[in-house]
């Protein structure tokens, strides 16, 4: 592989792990709203609020979930 190809390959490298990055951070930001939505509509809807509070705390999240099959899937170096 010839340092050009190195160096190409290192920019897509460094390309994705920007982007993934921003992918994660906007996925927090939009589960945030989306979680607060919900507890909000369980209130409107008549559920008491600590009861919607307890609900909307198991809401999914999508980065923990997918942080921790990678972790589990990845073979340990030990």
């Amino acid at each position: 592989m010839g340092a050009k190809a190195l160096f190409i390959d290192a920019l897509y490298c460094s390309r994705l792990a920007v982007q993934s990055l921003g992918l994660v951070t906007q996925t927090v930001v939009k589960r945030r709203r989306a979680k607060s939505t919900f507890k909000k509509t369980l209130i409107t809807r008549g559920v008491p609020p600590e009861i919607a509070k307890e609900i909307a705390e198991e809401y999914p999240d999508p980065v923990t979930m997918i942080f921790s099959l990678i972790k589990n899937n990845i073979p340990s170096l030990d």
